[in-house]
């Protein structure tokens, strides 16, 4: 593992670089660029509305630099700074853990100060550099690696799992990783990615992406975390005029015992878009779950999946969204999601309103409800859980 030494002299290396070298630079074009947003999130949590309410406040920060000199040489830094405080810090006390543990192998995520209630965290979540010859492309350190096909779950993302009820989070996490693409036509690639966690283990894994009959196909094999081989499939088309998307990855232990067997994830999805803006979307997920499964709160998985594994904590989940621009400055969307195993059910209604050029105030809410099993020493036990998220965020993009 590196000392924090080194970490250290690696993030300054990728902050002052590209400063240096553009300060040398002599052609006057401006060949970097730099954008962001700052807001202001308000949420409320409760799980009855007569319980207590977990109040939460988050100012967030983030800074987006790349730099492209010419056709060959391209760098990016992204950053995160958020200031938190509320109730949850004493309502779950790993929460504070969560948000500054560093799952890469350097750790570019810094406690500033913190207190009992309140927390300020900056991250680097992007730090790459990327080299380009013809058709081959390298790109190396902290970056986001997308194999995903579907809209919603994403089986064969093996190297950056994210959940998907994390609304403030569009960019999604980057991963420590060295990435080569070799793109032999317009519509097919070949790639390999080698990622290592902050733990020392090791994600390896190809990628072939193929169109074939006007679909986009794609196959994916490798080991996941030292622990695991995974194979998978994935394609995306067209069905009329409707999008047809889907995953399949299939992931086996790499030292089995008698007890552990292969796991199975699917999802398959159409989404449509209308003339009049109207877009709906169908998806359908299929999550094998470990055979000892036992989330300890809705929260915990709520937060981000722990694996490639498990994206969901229910076995099936079947997902209906629809968005709609009501007039040019407001647009709304709702999500609906059924969970079979579970008896439950998720709703997600999402209001966004343009104040002014570059701001925005959206208004989101998630409700939970349905039970998990817990096996006890005698018989089964049925734990039922209900959580309702409320959410007011001011936005400015810049």
């Amino acid at each position: 593992m590196l000392s924090n030494h080194m970490k250290r002299c690696f993030l300054l290396a990728f902050i002052f670089l590209p400063l240096l070298l553009w300060s040398q630079g002599g052609s006057g074009q401006r060949s970097w660029e730099l954008k962001g947003y700052v807001d202001d999130l308000q949420m409320v949590q409760f799980q009855k509305i007569n319980d207590p309410w977990i109040l939460q406040n988050e100012l967030n920060n983030r800074l987006d630099f790349t730099w492209s000199p010419g056709q060959v040489f391209r760098m990016g830094l992204g950053m995160r700074n958020r200031l938190l405080f509320g109730d949850m810090f004493s309502q779950n006390p790993e929460y504070k853990g969560s948000l500054t543990s560093d799952p890469g192998l350097v750790n570019l995520t810094w406690s500033i100060f913190s207190g009992n209630s309140f927390l300020l965290v900056s991250q680097f979540d992007r730090a790459w550099i990327s080299l380009t010859a013809g058709k081959v492309q390298l790109t190396v350190g902290r970056q986001r690696i997308n194999w995903g096909q579907a809209i919603v779950w994403n089986p064969n993302d093996i190297f950056n799992t994210y959940s998907y009820y994390d609304f403030d989070y569009p960019e999604r996490p980057g991963t420590d990783a060295i990435r080569f693409q070799f793109y032999p036509g317009v519509t097919s690639s070949i790639e390999a990615a080698v990622k290592w966690n902050n733990q020392g283990k090791i994600t390896v894994a190809g990628l072939c992406r193929f169109n074939l009959l006007q679909y986009d196909i794609q196959f994916i094999g490798g080991l996941v975390e030292d622990q695991d081989y995974v194979i998978g499939t994935g394609w995306s088309g067209n069905i009329s005029k409707a999008g047809f998307r889907g995953e399949v990855s299939y992931f086996y232990p790499k030292n089995p015992s008698k007890d552990t067997t292969g796991l199975l994830l699917a999802t398959a999805g159409a989404d449509y878009s209308f003339p009049n803006s109207l877009y709906l979307l169908f998806q359908v997920f299929y999550n094998q779950l470990p055979p000892n499964f036992q989330p300890e709160s809705l929260l915990a998985v709520y937060q981000a999946p722990p694996s490639p594994k498990t994206l969901s904590f229910a076995q099936w989940n079947i997902l209906l969204q629809g968005s709609y621009t009501i007039t040019p400055l407001l647009d709304v969307s709702l999500a609906a999601m059924y969970y079979p195993d579970l008896n439950g059910y998720y709703i997600g209604p999402n209001v966004n309103y343009s104040l002014w050029q570059n701001i925005d105030l959206s208004f989101f809410l998630q409700y939970f409800n349905g039970e998990f099993t817990n096996s006890g020493p005698q018989h089964d036990q049925k734990l039922s859980f209900q959580a309702c998220i409320t959410a007011l965020r001011l936005k400015w993009n810049f």
